[in-house]
């Protein structure tokens, strides 16, 4: 079966594409389940200055190697990357598998990132710029669905939490969370 949002084939007894981690057969965009899930929003602090400050191929590959260490944290935790975003990531934890400690999941991810961000800003120091992300964490009750159409959707959590989390994420010095329910 071919992922809607990513194009991966998969095996046809496959729920999940094995790539992105979307529902396959899933229902039809705007139909979802409620569920408590916990979001997680990770950017580059000062990503347009960066942008700015190195060639486009450099700033490509600034922020290739940003993501992997993004997306592996998120991984390691078990969580589900929905969106990659150009200096950025959405991640939910609790979808589509849910674990009774998914908040804690994320804040471990964060931490992870945190951490990995730290190591990178060291190896970036030639750019005189210091690398820093910024994380925000929510948990709350949210649609989880694909939205979009036949030629291109996603899987992602509808509501008010991926909107805080990416809110917290903006005023964040730090890995910071808030669990709102």
């Amino acid at each position: 079966m071919t992922c809607p949002n990513c194009r991966t084939v998969n095996p046809g007894a496959a729920r999940f594409c094995f790539n992105c981690g979307a529902a396959l057969g899933a229902s039809p965009a705007g139909e979802g389940e409620r569920r408590l899930v916990t979001v997680l929003f990770a950017d580059v602090v000062g990503s347009t200055s960066w942008a700015e400050r190195v060639d486009p191929e450099e700033w490509t590959e600034i922020m290739n190697g940003a993501l992997a260490f993004m997306i592996r944290a998120v991984t390691r935790f078990e969580g589900t990357v929905a969106r990659l975003m150009g200096d950025g990531v959405l991640a939910l934890f609790g979808a589509p598998v849910a674990h009774e400690d998914d908040a804690e999941r994320a804040v471990l991810a964060a931490l992870s990132m945190r951490d990995a961000a730290a190591d990178y800003s060291t190896r970036l120091a030639r750019f005189g710029q210091p690398f820093a992300l910024r994380v925000g964490i929510n948990t709350g009750l949210s649609v989880l669905t694909n939205v979009g159409d036949a030629a291109k959707s996603e899987y992602t959590a509808m509501g008010d939490s991926a909107n805080l989390a990416a809110r917290l994420a903006g005023g964040a010095g730090h890995a910071l969370g808030r669990r709102h329910a």
